[in-house]
């Protein structure tokens, strides 16, 4: 009885000592921020907030099965990587996300939300304000009577070859396909924006690892979109794809020119392609927070000029 008495009060201090020590090391190493990402709890408050967004967003009845579904796809332009305003954001109750944690809620930026994500494949760490609420809501000032769903499934820093057909859902393509079978219970998908090719234009020598296509950009895109369509069994599939804008490091991007060539020989049928070359950056290849917003207009716009187009076409027809 004396001896574990004596070993108890030992044992617990030793446990003391070697908690603090390793916490010290944590700290020097990690430090406690990215400790926190590393089991992730990237922000205590944050995630408080998302809980309650998330149960606060459970669609409605009324709402469940007539959503209007769009697809974002493409690399960190299509996340979105622009400064979060401070104020001035309102939330529209006729507009959803479909978060990377595969639950419904309100959308708000960063609809590219990685907290909670399930699919790591496409996670961004770093996603900020986007193009998709700009979208959206130029859309519904044009058909305020719909309800739209928006599906995040772009990756920062992504290829065109890194979007080829794989069914894996540890792929962008796979993940990406999976989200939106899971999402689709919700209503019907309406169309695909699509915003990548900055990566495929850099240097091929900084980084000999990967596989660059600038030059088979375009043939790799049509292929690209061919597979969802068939894959989503919809022929017709509206698409909307960005053009590549401006850089400020043309010696990293030695094949800039190249890729917005190829984008703008992009022939197919019920696909549109809008210019961003015209729009004011915040570093070295992403945009201004109010370029994205024009970005979001620019694609809306283009969308409703399809749908106009072919639904003309089949009344002709």
């Amino acid at each position: 009885m004396i001896a574990r008495k004596i070993i108890y009060p030992i044992t617990l201090f030793l446990v003391l000592v070697i908690g603090a020590m390793l916490g010290v090391i944590f700290e020097k190493f990690y430090g406690v921020k990215n400790l926190l990402k590393f089991i992730r709890i990237d922000n205590p408050i944050r995630s408080e907030t998302q809980t309650k967004n998330i149960n606060d967003a459970i669609l409605p009845k009324e709402h469940q099965g007539k959503l209007k579904l769009f697809v974002l796809a493409g690399q960190s332009n299509m996340s979105g990587m622009g400064d979060l305003p401070k104020s001035g954001l309102t939330i529209d109750p006729r507009v959803y996300v479909f978060g990377n944690d595969y639950r419904w809620k309100l959308a708000q930026e960063p609809v590219d939300d990685p907290t909670h994500q399930v699919d790591l494949v496409s996670e961004d760490l770093s996603a900020g304000f986007g193009p998709s609420v700009a979208f959206a809501t130029a859309l519904l000032e044009q058909h305020p009577d719909i309800v739209i769903g928006l599906i995040p499934c772009a990756k920062g820093g992504s290829s065109i070859h890194e979007w080829r057909r794989d069914f894996n859902d540890n792929t962008l393509y796979g993940s990406c396909l999976k989200r939106i079978r899971a999402a689709s219970v919700m209503g019907n998908i309406a169309g695909l924006l699509y915003f990548q090719g900055e990566i495929d234009a850099v240097d091929p020598k900084e980084d000999p690892q990967r596989t660059f296509s600038p030059h088979q950009w375009a043939d790799k895109f049509i292929v690209l979109i061919k597979n969802w369509r068939h894959d989503l069994d919809l022929p017709e599939l509206p698409v909307v794809f960005a053009q590549i804008g401006t850089n400020t490091e043309p010696q990293r991007f030695k094949n800039w020119s190249v890729v917005k060539t190829q984008q703008g020989k992009v022939r197919l049928p019920f696909s549109e392609m809008i210019v961003t070359d015209d729009l004011g950056l915040r570093d070295y290849v992403h945009f201004t927070t109010e370029s994205y917003r024009i970005i979001g207009q620019r694609f809306a716009k283009t969308y409703l000029n399809l749908i106009h187009d072919k639904i003309q076409n089949k009344r002709k027809n």
